[in-house]
């Protein structure tokens, strides 16, 4: 059986689409019809994602639009909105899903202001760069989700910078769904738990030079076992679609019932 085609003629953007929940929401949206945007920071890698949804879903050539967008830098997504909305006409919905996580776990005191700067600058300048632009432009009853974490609700050891972006990420979203309203934009937000994708394959390094490997039987969750970037861009299309249309300035958390706990200590 056919997806439902309830992004027919919808216009949506993802940033930080060349893999796991990013390329897996633009292949959901796609199916339904929609005409889509992606971006990466990396021209190489969303080139690789462009290639893989034209061999999975065939003939949407004309509905794909890919192009390479450093979120930290506004240009950039300037000219990425701008290339969107040339190509399409408009904007419709957007999923926001780039993000950085912070693989080197460090106590604050010994947290270099370098790596502290790097994920600000992607969790939460990147985003506020997308959430600016987007906001000018998209059409009225359009719908904006943010993609976070579980660590935008708990903390853990060693993990300030992520920890503070991806709470920092919440209220931001927040303050758009509020200036997003008199135009009927909703904007919402999910926080995912543990996904299975090439990014949380790589372990996390501990400071006394171990490490740390995220899994279904190490993360306190009661869903023991990671989910798929399915299941989770499932959640971010219901909130982008007519179907979420009286959620807004919602945030939820598909964490396979995430538990508090300091698991990196």
């Amino acid at each position: 059986m056919d997806p439902p085609q309830n992004f027919k003629d919808k216009v949506v953007t993802v940033a930080g689409a060349s893999r796991g929940v990013g390329l897996a929401t633009a292949k959901f949206v796609l199916l339904r019809g929609a005409s889509v945007s992606i971006s990466s920071s990396s021209a190489a890698n969303i080139a690789k994602a462009r290639a893989q949804i034209l061999e999975e879903i065939p003939n949407c050539d004309d509905r794909l639009l890919d192009f390479a967008c450093d979120i930290t830098k506004l240009d950039q997504v300037e000219a990425w909105i701008s290339e969107t909305i040339k190509r399409f006409g408009r904007i419709d919905c957007c999923a926001n899903v780039a993000g950085k996580e912070q693989r080197h776990i460090a106590p604050l005191t010994t947290l270099s202001l370098e790596h502290w700067r790097e994920i600000i600058d992607v969790n939460m300048t990147g985003m506020f760069h997308l959430l600016r632009e987007e906001l000018k432009v998209v059409s009225n009853g359009g719908s904006i989700v943010n993609v976070g974490s579980v660590n935008s609700k708990y903390a853990s050891f060693g993990q300030g910078a992520y920890i503070a972006s991806k709470h920092g990420l919440m209220g931001l979203t927040k303050a758009a769904a509020f200036e997003g309203a008199p135009k009927g934009i909703r904007v919402n937000a999910i926080n995912p738990g543990g996904i299975r994708t090439e990014m949380t394959a790589k372990p996390f390094v501990l400071p006394d030079g171990g490490q740390f490997n995220a899994s279904g039987d190490t993360l306190p969750q009661l869903i023991r076992r990671m989910a798929e970037p399915e299941e989770i861009a499932s959640s971010i299309c219901y909130l982008l679609s007519d179907e979420g249309k009286f959620v807004t300035k919602a945030i939820w958390y598909i964490d396979g019932g995430f538990m508090e706990s300091n698991f990196t200590a």
